[in-house]
C-alpha cells in the first residue's frame, strides 16, 4: 500500500456548524434541478494502472460541492420565514392600534344658519264652485234621456230634464178609465141637480111676485105673502148646494182623469225640469232613461269661473289658523297658486284615515289671488297655510334634533368629534327649526344622528 494520503481542499470544507464527516458520508438525495452537483470528472475504470493502490477512495470534490449547496437551502428558507413573520407581527400590531384608537363615524353634516322661517300647516285640498246647484227630481216617474253635456252651457230657465209619469200594468190602468167614468157620471148627476134646483127657484120667485100684488090688491093676507118669500129663500139654498155639488164632481173627475192620463203616458202629464241660474253643466250622474223617485240627483249647475279651495284640516291644527294667512298651493299640475284663508268652518266632523285612526276634521276655505284657466273644478291640490312666519332666525335642520327626555339634543362636529349638545328650540316648520340657544351661526351640526353616536364619538364629516 502507498503512504499517500488524500489532503481535502481547504475551499471545499462545509461550514463549521455542518459536520464534514457525517454529511461527506450521508447517503445523496436524488439531485432536485436546484441542487444538481456539478458533474464530477469520470472515475478511472477497474482497469487503472496497477501502481495505484484499490483502497484509495474516490475523489472528493464533487462530493463536497453537493455538501455545500444542500446546506444553504434551508439556510435560505429560515431567513425568508423570519422575514414572513416580522411583516405578519407589524400588520397586527398596526390593526390592533387602529382598532384601540377606534374608526372615525362618517356622518352628514349640516351648518347652522341666518334666515327665513316659515310655520306652515300642510293639508290636501280641492277645488269646488263656489256657487252650485244641485237639481233634482221633484215627482217619481220617468225621465227621459238628458241631452246635455258635461261643460255645456246654460242660461236660467232652460230645461235640462223631462219627466213623464212611471209606467202601469193594465190593471191599474182599467181601474183609473172606471174612475173617470164614475166621475163623469157623478158630475152629470150634480149638472141635473143643479138646473132642476134653478128651475125651481124661478118659479118660487114668480109665484111670491103675484103673491104680492095680491096682497097690496087685499085679496091675500100678509101671511101669503110672507110663505112665499120663504119659499124662495130655500130654492136659492137648493141652487147654492146643487153648484157646490157640481164644483165637487168636477174636481173629482179633473182627478180620475189625470190619473188615467198617468197611467197612459200622456204629454200632458209630463214634467218639465228648469236650471234655476246661468252656468254651465258640472255633473250629470246617469244620462239615459230611467225612472226616478223625488230627490233623485238630475243635474249639477255651476259658474266653474268662481272657483273656491277647501283645505281638509285636523281641527288641532285649525286652532291656529286665521282669516286673512296667506296660503301657497301646489300639486295641481302647474305652477304654484296663492290665495288667503277666507273662513274657517265652525263644525268638525269625524273622520277615519288611512291608517284607522278616528280624526276631527274641518274645511278652510281659501280664495285664489288668480284663477288659471286650466284649474277646474274638483282638482287636488296641496295647501300650506303659513300660521307664523319671520324673515331672519337662528335654524338648524329639524333631522338634527332629537328628544331626550324633556329635552332637546344635537350632536354638534368640533375637531373631528361629536360633541352632545343641549339646545332650546321655537318654532318649527318646512324642516326647520328656530334655536334660541345652545349653538351658535356657522356651527357644524351632525343630521340624521346613528345609534352608535355617544358624546365624544370621532366623525368624520361626509357632503350631503
Amino acid at each position: 500500500m502507498s503512504d499517500r494520503t488524500p489532503v481535502p481542499d481547504p475551499d471545499l470544507q462545509p461550514a463549521s456548524d455542518d459536520p464534514a464527516p457525517v454529511v461527506a458520508r450521508t447517503p445523496q438525495p436524488e439531485p432536485s434541478p436546484e441542487t444538481s452537483p456539478v458533474p464530477a470528472p469520470a472515475v478511472a475504470p477497474e482497469t487503472a494502472p496497477a501502481t495505484l493502490p484499490a483502497t484509495i477512495p474516490p475523489a472528493q470534490p464533487p462530493t463536497t460541492t453537493t455538501v455545500r449547496k444542500t446546506s444553504e437551502r434551508p439556510r435560505r428558507i429560515l431567513t425568508r420565514g423570519r422575514i414572513i413573520a416580522a411583516v405578519v407581527l407589524l400588520a397586527i400590531i398596526a390593526i390592533t392600534v387602529r382598532l384601540l384608537r377606534g374608526t372615525p363615524l362618517s356622518v352628514e353634516v349640516a351648518q347652522v344658519t341666518r334666515g327665513p322661517l316659515q310655520v306652515t300647516v300642510d293639508a290636501d285640498a280641492v277645488t269646488r264652485v263656489r256657487s252650485r246647484f244641485t237639481i233634482t227630481a221633484p215627482v217619481a216617474g220617468l225621465v227621459s234621456r238628458i241631452t246635455y253635456s258635461e261643460g255645456d252651457s246654460v242660461n236660467a230657465g232652460d230645461v235640462v230634464a223631462v219627466i213623464a209619469p212611471p209606467p202601469t200594468d193594465p190593471t191599474a190602468r182599467g181601474v183609473a178609465q172606471a174612475a173617470l167614468r164614475a166621475a163623469e157620471a157623478a158630475r152629470s148627476n150634480a149638472s141635473a141637480n143643479l138646473a132642476r134646483a134653478t128651475t125651481s127657484l124661478a118659479q118660487a120667485e114668480r109665484d111670491a111676485a103675484r103673491t104680492r100684488t095680491l096682497a097690496a090688491a087685499g085679496a091675500l093676507a100678509n101671511r101669503d105673502v110672507e110663505m112665499a118669500q120663504l119659499q124662495v129663500d130655500g130654492r136659492r139654498s137648493d141652487v147654492a148646494a146643487a153648484r157646490a155639488q157640481v164644483n165637487s164632481a168636477d174636481a173629482e173627475f179633473a182627478q180620475a182623469r189625470a190619473s188615467l192620463l198617468s197611467t197612459t203616458g200622456s204629454s200632458q202629464a209630463t214634467t218639465t225640469v228648469r236650471t234655476p241660474a246661468a252656468g254651465r253643466i258640472l255633473l250629470i250622474p246617469e244620462r239615459s232613461e230611467r225612472v226616478v223617485t223625488p230627490g233623485t240627483p238630475l243635474v249639477e249647475v255651476g259658474d266653474p269661473s268662481s272657483l273656491e279651495i277647501a283645505a281638509d284640516v285636523l281641527s288641532s291644527d285649525a286652532a291656529s289658523i286665521r282669516p286673512g294667512q296667506s296660503v301657497t298651493l301646489r300639486g295641481w299640475g302647474g305652477a304654484p297658486l296663492y290665495g288667503s284663508v277666507r273662513r274657517v268652518e265652525p263644525s268638525a266632523r269625524k273622520r277615519i284615515s288611512a291608517l284607522g285612526v278616528e280624526e276631527q276634521r274641518l274645511s278652510v276655505i281659501i280664495d285664489l289671488t288668480t284663477h288659471p284657466a286650466a284649474l277646474g273644478d274638483g282638482y287636488r291640490l296641496e295647501s300650506s297655510i303659513v300660521v307664523w312666519q319671520a324673515p331672519r332666525v337662528l335654524t338648524v335642520p329639524a333631522s338634527a334634533l332629537f328628544r331626550n327626555d324633556e329635552r332637546w339634543q344635537l350632536y354638534a362636529l368640533q375637531d373631528g368629534r361629536a360633541h352632545l349638545r343641549d339646545v332650546n328650540i321655537g318654532h318649527t316648520g318646512s324642516g326647520s327649526a328656530e334655536v334660541l340657544s345652545g349653538v351658535g351661526e356657522r356651527d357644524t351640526v351632525i343630521v340624521f344622528p346613528s345609534e352608535a353616536l355617544r358624546d365624544g364619538t370621532r366623525v368624520r364629516a361626509r357632503s350631503r
